[in-house]
């Protein structure tokens, strides 16, 4: 077997293996879902320095749609806020106190399977913390924004447009490198360049293949996170207009 050419090959796989752990770690950074890998884009600066989040922060996976980070320093607190607003100024976030809770990677996969739609309400029910304050014990709740019709239409269009730039980089190596293989195999056997060539056209599918399916499972979350939002708008609207929200029942029911 053509030795040079099936180094070709792993090389070809190679690039575009990238392009699509790149195209994933984007679509994870069009926030819907909680996942910790979107903070990785956040930068800390503390006394002229930047800092990745993992250097300063815990974070941990609280719920389906929540994330918690805990700075390792209280007084990076705010430093810590202002890098995720950077990063994600979509992200709602909030201050809280308490003890810190880390949920290991299974758990909290196993937890996001378990808990499809869940409301995280053991966390918006604790007390709201002033940063500005004694910021021993605090810590930040980063909550994933709904997807309503707008949201839902930009993220669909992100989506597909970082789709089309992979496929387009994967063609590029694809249609650059096939015609120097095909001239590489000039003087091999006829049965074994042939294979070669099928290994390299297998390649290039599959890697299609993949792109396609990082896009159609990120275009099913939005719908998914779009119908949540809706029916939770309509159930919101079939409620009197005197329901305390927070109790589950009519105020004047409360007040008898």
């Amino acid at each position: 077997m053509n030795s040079l050419v099936l180094s070709q090959i792993d090389d070809i796989q190679k690039q575009m293996e990238g392009y699509t752990v790149l195209l994933s770690f984007k679509y994870i950074n069009l926030c819907i879902k909680a996942d910790a890998m979107s903070l990785m884009p956040v930068t800390v600066y503390n006394e002229g320095r930047e800092h990745e989040i993992e250097e300063v922060a815990h974070v941990s996976v609280a719920n389906e749609f929540q994330l918690l980070v805990y700075p390792k320093y209280s007084e990076l607190l705010p430093n810590i806020m202002f890098g995720i607003a950077q990063a994600h100024p979509e992200f709602k976030l909030s201050v809280k106190r308490g003890e810190m809770t880390m949920m290991p990677i299974e758990e909290a996969k196993e937890y996001r399977e378990m808990k499809q739609g869940a409301e995280p309400e053991e966390i918006n029910k604790m007390p709201d913390a002033d940063p500005d304050g004694d910021q021993k014990g605090l810590f930040v709740v980063c909550t994933m924004p709904d997807v309503d019709k707008e949201r839902r239409d930009l993220l669909t269009i992100a989506v597909k447009g970082l789709h089309s730039e992979c496929i387009e980089r994967i063609e590029t190596v694809y249609l650059r490198q096939a015609d120097h293989i095909i001239t590489m195999l000039e003087n091999t056997p006829p049965q074994e360049a042939e294979t070669l060539k099928d290994a390299l056209e297998r390649v290039h599918n599959d890697y299609k293949e993949r792109a396609d399916m990082l896009r159609d499972e990120k275009l099913q979350e939005i719908d998914d996170a779009y119908a949540r939002y809706t029916f939770k708008q309509q159930t919101t609207e079939d409620l009197p207009e005197d329901w305390d929200h927070s109790k589950g029942i009519r105020i004047d029911q409360f007040n008898q």
